[in-house]
């Protein structure tokens, strides 16, 4: 039986094509993750030479918090679903998420604040917006 497409119905492609959200998903909390890693140990480095004096850390990082949700956005946009501004949301506000996790068990300290919640909202807000933008182009 061939559908729409010429893809029959349990052929790859189909199945490929459904399982695309949740790899994209995936995918973008990744990209998110490693971003920010990246550019935390960027500004580490040039607190650390003297480039940026320790004032710089607290603007530094919501710049990186907001540079990593467009790459979640990004890495999910490119994936063309539906939905892609949804899932960009839920990838950014995941990575955010994770990431505060993680530094919360390296500090010992789990302290959820307004400044947290801000922070998945910016996270939602971008990474929706990025991935939004990003397939109404490729459309």
């Amino acid at each position: 039986m061939v559908r729409q497409g010429g893809a029959k119905m349990g052929s790859y492609k189909r199945r490929k094509n459904r399982e695309i959200p949740w790899r994209a998903l995936l995918k973008g909390a990744a990209v998110s993750m490693l971003t920010s890693v990246v550019l935390i140990l960027i500004l580490t480095l040039f607190v650390y030479l003297g480039w940026f004096r320790e004032s710089a850390i607290s603007i530094s990082n919501t710049v990186i918090k907001a540079l990593a949700a467009v790459a979640a956005g990004a890495a999910v946009g490119r994936h063309r679903t539906k939905t892609a501004w949804w899932y960009g949301a839920i990838a950014a506000a995941g990575a955010q998420i994770v990431l505060w996790a993680l530094m919360s068990v390296y500090l010992g300290e789990w302290n959820t604040s307004w400044g947290l919640a801000a922070d998945i909202l910016l996270s939602i807000a971008i990474g929706g917006a990025v991935s939004a933008l990003i397939l109404r182009k490729r459309t």
